[in-house]
């Protein structure tokens, strides 16, 4: 069978290795024919450093002149089979073969194979992400966190704690209590320091006012009433420490201390029994103190929302389970480093996965915010998500916005034959996408068919509230057109061939897109971060970025 020229291009310049020409046959009469033989389109080759990769190449005058791939030249025999052996890495990787002809005329193929040390997906990768957040960042939560208590509903935030005093174990003859109908400020001012063990924290409330509904008895009596109690300045301070369990994670205020200056309620009519029993002038102190925790510890949990509030996502159709456990929290007068194991996986996945043992980053607590991601747990999820069939769709083109193509084909179906690989291992970080193979199909019958391979750039995006995630960049993409299934030949002209290559790029970014951006992402408590970049090193994925 005969296979189609391979087209390498890329998003912006949407160019081949000629300009498309709407009526001429996508595939130039007269380069030369190149078919790999073997290895079969996405085979998982095993713990190997080589392939040996076998095909055919022909010519219609004869005049093939060289056949490499991956760079590495081919043995040619008379009857037009070659053999090489050619290096690999582990991951997903691409073969490209290419054949010249004495006309300088190139024909090309390009498919994936997969190579490396496996295990099985139920995996727990160790230290899978390691966040790293400086002083100057605690510092600009703190400053926001005044913004954000001048601007929230204090009362609703306090509430849930009602009543906040139930004292003498009532109702009965005599016992009395609290609930929070009201809290008011004029303003707030707030510190976070990094310390051993968490974060110091200190904040002082300026005339605060709270209003409390009290019910109680004395004397078998029942009574109840609404109270204002008011203060001055309150200053509440003590040790914010992180803490982790099977819920997740949570800032806890350790041991508060609380100063009220220029405290005052008006208890006139209420029972001295009441009085002595409510002691408001003490028992406010605690209360005042667990308010103040609860106006803080939301921005504080918010820059490690990425990590602890989902537990699963949608992506690509399929569920997406996030288990994480942190193995190491450490916190010293620089800033905090919090690292994490992992389980990424799909609902419905099996199998195993290439994983490669990483060495742990060295990030500095002195950049303004920096996280790592281990390369293998994203290549977990991405394994688990591929044999899940998250790759996979069929696609009615005469129901949606498909352009061109919904004009030439009734449906498509596209089957992924390797799962997508990350490798943050080397000199430049990316995504490899190996061998997408897209049908198009007028009624039953396969009208074209194409694989598609792609490398793609991983880039940093920030969401609408300012969190981040990992995001596609530009693509390279390599299309092969292909005659299996496909009755009689595959003639396509150049702008059946454009629409056909545009449809496949856009499901080649979807994918890549959907696949890196569910990677747990922390975020930076709600602070404005710029000159957001991500790297690599040493296997993982480094994103860093400046405070405004």
């Amino acid at each position: 069978m005969r296979t189609g020229l391979l087209v390498g291009f890329t998003l912006s310049l949407f160019a081949c290795d000629a300009p498309f020409a709407p009526d001429a046959p996508a595939i130039d009469p007269d380069a030369p024919l190149i078919h790999i033989t073997t290895p079969e389109r996405g085979v998982f080759a095993g713990n190997v450093q080589t392939v040996d990769v076998k095909g055919t190449v022909s010519d219609d005058d004869g005049s093939v002149t060289s056949v490499t791939v991956n760079d590495v030249t081919a043995n040619v025999l008379p009857d037009g089979t070659f053999a090489v052996t050619v290096p690999v890495i582990a991951g997903t990787n691409l073969l490209h073969a290419i054949a010249r002809d004495a006309g300088g005329n190139t024909g090309k193929e390009t498919r994936a194979v997969v190579a490396g040390p496996e295990k099985t997906l139920d995996r727990t990768i160790p230290a899978a992400v390691t966040a790293s957040m400086s002083a100057q960042t605690f510092n600009a939560i703190a400053q926001g966190a005044g913004a954000y208590v001048m601007a929230a509903d204090l009362t609703a935030i306090a509430q849930p704690m009602n009543p906040v005093l139930d004292l003498g174990g009532g109702p009965d003859c005599l016992y009395a209590q609290a609930r929070i109908t009201k809290v008011d400020l004029a303003g707030a001012d707030f510190d976070l320091v990094p310390t051993s063990g968490g974060l110091q924290f200190a904040a002082v409330l300026e005339n605060v006012e709270v209003g409390l509904h009290l019910q109680y008895a004395a004397s078998c009596l029942d009574g109840s009433r609404d109270v204002t109690v008011g203060a001055t300045r309150v200053r509440v301070a003590g040790l914010m420490a992180f803490v982790a369990d099977d819920s997740g994670f949570d800032f806890k205020l350790q041991n508060p201390d609380v100063q009220l200056t220029g405290f005052d309620v008006d208890l006139s009519g209420v029972p001295g029994a009441v009085v002595d029993l409510l002691d408001l002038d003490t028992k406010m102190g605690p209360v005042l103190a667990w308010a103040t925790e609860r106006f803080v510890t939301p921005l504080l949990n918010k820059s490690l929302a990425g990590l602890n509030d989902t537990k699963s996502l949608d992506v690509l159709g399929k569920t997406i389970d996030v288990t994480i456990t942190p193995a190491d929290v450490r916190f010293d007068v620089t800033g905090a480093q919090i690292v994490l194991d992992t389980v990424l996986r799909a609902r419905g996945d099996s199998g195993r996965f290439v994983y490669v043992e990483n060495v742990r980053p060295v990030l500095d607590s002195s950049k303004g915010f920096q996280v790592a991601i281990s390369d293998d747990a994203a290549n977990q999820m991405f394994t688990s998500l591929w044999s899940a069939g998250g790759l996979d769709a069929t696609i009615d083109l005469k129901t949606g916005p498909y352009g061109e193509v919904g004009t030439l084909y009734d449906a498509v179906e596209i089957s992924a034959k390797a799962p997508p690989f990350i490798d943050a291992s080397g000199d430049k970080l990316g995504l490899t996408l190996g061998d997408l193979i897209i049908t198009f199909k007028n009624g039953g019958a396969t009208a074209t068919e194409v694989a598609l391979n792609a490398k793609l750039a991983v880039a940093i995006a920030t969401n609408a509230d300012g969190t981040l995630r990992l995001d596609v960049g530009e693509p390279t993409v390599y299309v092969d057109i292909l005659d299996e299934g496909v009755e009689g030949a595959n003639p396509l002209s150049g702008s059946e061939f454009e629409a056909i290559v545009s449809f496949a790029l856009s499901r080649a970014v979807a994918a890549g897109s959907g696949a890196v951006g569910a990677i747990p992402m922390p975020g930076a408590g709600g602070v404005a971060v710029q000159n957001v970049s991500v790297g690599q090193q040493t296997g993982y994925m480094v994103v860093n970025g400046d405070l405004q």
